[in-house]
């Protein structure tokens, strides 16, 4: 059977702006049921009406707060007493933070919301088959190849001095491991999943962090940056494109199958990462 987005329910994190939205509308536009996501309820009904209103779909808010694992839980069990499943889960939501904070789940923000959230969210979807999406697509980042620290991840944050740039590479290397290992765990069901490079794009991922100095240089460099459509291009081949299953665990930039660092292509890193979040997190896995 060949594959179309057409009619197929897709959740998109952080859906209501940036990058999220750009995908959400996109999605909507060649015929899917767009569920976003937001923190704020009336900023995600103000997305959804945004992206009725430009393609005459409609699409769904939804509450999801990747910095708690409670509110994971909670949007799973939503999602699936109304809508079944998900076809299509797009990890996009991301954040960057210039100090140390720690999530209500008392781990490291930047890893706690770029990869634990996401790991609990596709792992509760994953653990059942009537719930397993069939595409599940990673935002990570090219950063993933500036990470110094632990990279053969001994431990989930490492102590000692905070960087905020560090920190987020290293979360945007934990993404594609994290794909690298979800492809292998998926072998033998119908359900590919793939991690990807939006491009430097203008959006508030770093006017949103605790850094004004980041935000203010991020927002200074915007006007030659992608913008969130550009950015999106790839997460909406990655969901629409027919054929690719052969590439699942795989990294794209550009709509194009790319090789990431060597760090990120070790299998036992990948391995011991899976084991920690699944920890941290307490999901079974699938």
């Amino acid at each position: 059977m060949t594959w179309s987005i057409e009619d197929r329910t897709v959740v998109i994190t952080g859906g209501n702006s940036g990058i999220g939205f750009a995908t959400a509308t996109e999605l909507a536009r060649r015929g899917a049921n767009v569920v976003l996501t937001a923190r704020n309820l009336e900023k995600g009904r103000a997305a959804a009406d945004r992206v009725e209103a430009e393609t005459g779909r409609p699409a769904t808010p939804m509450v999801l707060d990747l910095a708690s694992f409670a509110s994971i839980r909670s949007f799973v069990d939503e999602l699936t007493a109304t809508d079944g499943r998900a076809d299509v889960l797009v990890n996009n939501a991301g954040v960057y933070m210039g100090s140390r904070r720690l999530t209500a789940d008392g781990y490291e923000w930047t890893m706690g919301v770029n990869h634990l959230g996401p790991f609990l969210l596709t792992c509760l979807l994953a653990s059942d088959p009537a719930t397993l999406p069939d595409r599940i697509i990673n935002v990570a980042s090219e950063m993933h190849r500036s990470a110094k620290r632990d990279l053969a991840f001994s431990e989930l944050a490492p102590g000692g001095r905070y960087g905020g740039s560090e920190a987020y590479a290293r979360s945007k290397l934990a993404n594609i491991l994290f794909t690298r290992e979800l492809a292998r765990r998926l072998e033998g069901t119908n359900s590919t999943t793939f991690s990807l490079h939006p491009g430097v794009v203008s959006t508030r991922i770093a006017q949103d962090g605790d850094s004004r100095f980041v935000s203010l240089l991020w927002k200074a460099g915007s006007r030659w940056m992608r913008t969130p459509e550009e950015g999106a291009a790839t997460s909406v081949y990655l969901a629409t494109e027919p054929g690719i299953e052969q590439h699942t665990g795989g990294y794209f930039t550009d709509e194009r199958l790319i090789e990431p660092n060597s760090a990120a292509l070790h299998d036992e890193t990948a391995v011991r990462l899976w084991d920690e979040s699944a920890s941290a997190t307490g999901c079974l896995t699938p």
